[in-house]
């Protein structure tokens, strides 16, 4: 995360100068780092303090699956979890030392990885008893934020299902593609809906009773990610496979479908060059802060969806981002609004400024909208890889009063134009 503070005055990050050197700041290079041992992305790492080059290979990866606080291991289809089931995972690796091409020393590592499905159940679970008394180091990670040195040890065939171990029933499956390097690829399933279906990626339909696929590809879904996403579907899935293209589906695929009355949003067709990037507003620290999110697997490809619904909704509230997307940028007001005149006044301003150099530096106006928690429009939510309504949320806005224009849905606000 990279954070920008401003104290002086109530300019905040409005200051142009503080506006300029966000866009300069580029991400710095993922690095997964436990025990003191960095690893990088899994594979290799290089520490520029003292020029030691660390060369990762893995010699063992074993899972198994916590039932009843006892482990029983996955034998087979170690690659294959379920969002309401937790894992443990042993990775064993030896590391080579280099300094100027020469090997200095060999290291042996072990570290277990505790993964939890979105609907396992909440709170904190102890370690078997097996594995504790040995005080090994381990990594507790969630459905959703999994590092790439965990993804790299399934070499892209990483997948997802939603309910229960060995419960996968016959009905055709959606999973959507995540990742963008070849050892990182990995596959979530969604529930079968139009809905669910983003024209910025490619997702695949599996079905089990005749061990077919269809690989949907969105229209804005770029090339990199369509040809991901049929390796991942190879190699998961196998070979008896059919492409299709948003626009011209088959009967097969919207036969899937036929329960859903809804159309899937047809989102406008546009080049996605660009990796979307989000900001949290806050003055947690008694400064304005605009704190920028990293997504957990970002790298030098274009990632078309790098955030969840869960950054928004997570942070304790009120809550105000910005969303970029380019030529579009958004700034979200979460609920419990307090009466905080001079920080959404702030946030608008930062939100405006930002908007104006983002029209400068792409030589084109930036639209910036403005978003309600709990009225977010599609064009909105299909910048996120799955979106579920909080009709909760909408009720508390309005009973609280919040108050919304003649389309509840976004306010749209010129760049050029200032606060009043």
């Amino acid at each position: 995360m990279f954070t920008i503070c401003r104290c002086s005055d109530k300019q905040g990050m409005a200051n142009s100068e503080t506006i300029e050197e966000l866009f300069r700041r580029t991400p710095e290079d993922l690095d997964f780092v436990i025990d003191g041992m960095h690893f990088g992305r899994g594979d290799s790492y290089h520490a520029e303090n003292t020029s030691t080059h660390f060369k990762h290979k893995t010699t063992e990866v074993k899972c198994w699956q916590i039932v009843d606080e006892k482990l029983q291991v996955l034998e087979e289809s170690k690659n294959e979890f379920y969002t309401s089931e937790t894992y443990i995972i042993r990775w064993k690796s030896s590391t080579e030392h280099f300094r100027s091409e020469q090997i200095l020393n060999t290291t042996e590592n072990e570290i277990y990885f505790y993964w939890k499905g979105e609907d396992a159940s909440k709170g904190y679970s102890p370690l078997p008893e097996s594995i504790e008394k040995d005080n090994p180091p381990v990594e507790r990670i969630v459905q959703w934020a999994e590092p790439p040195a965990f993804l790299h040890l399934f070499s892209g065939k990483f997948i997802v299902h939603i309910g229960k171990h060995g419960f996968l029933n016959a009905a055709p499956h959606l999973y959507i593609l995540r990742g963008e390097l070849e050892k990182e690829i990995h596959l979530y399933e969604l529930p079968l809906k139009k809905g669910n279906l983003r024209s910025r990626t490619s997702f695949v339909v599996f079905f089990p009773h005749e061990k077919s696929t269809i690989i949907w590809h969105g229209k804005n879904s770029n090339s990199h990610s369509r040809a991901s996403i049929r390796k991942a579907t190879e190699d998961v899935f196998g070979s008896n496979c059919t492409e299709i293209s948003q626009g011209s589906e088959n009967e097969k695929f919207l036969n899937c479908f036929c329960n859903d009355e809804k159309e899937y949003f047809d989102a406008p067709l546009k080049k996605i060059d660009y990796t979307p990037r989000l900001f949290y507003f806050n003055t947690i620290t008694g400064c304005f802060l605009a704190t920028e999110i990293g997504c957990s697997h970002r790298s030098s490809h274009i990632t078309p969806l790098p955030f969840l619904q869960s950054h928004l909704y997570s942070p304790e509230q009120p809550a105000i981002f910005l969303l970029d997307d380019n030529d579009e940028i958004w700034i979200w007001y979460g609920w419990e609004q307090e009466e905080n005149d001079d920080f959404k006044s702030e946030c608008f301003i930062a939100a405006i400024d930002y908007a104006k150099q983002k029209s400068k530096n792409i030589k084109r106006l930036v639209k910036l909208q403005k978003v309600i928690a709990g009225f977010e429009p599609e064009a909105f939510t299909h910048l996120f890889p799955f979106w579920e309504k909080r009709q909760d949320i909408a009720q508390l806005q309005e009973k609280a009063g919040v108050l919304l224009s003649a389309n509840p849905l976004i306010e749209v606000i010129s760049s050029e134009e200032s606060p009043e």
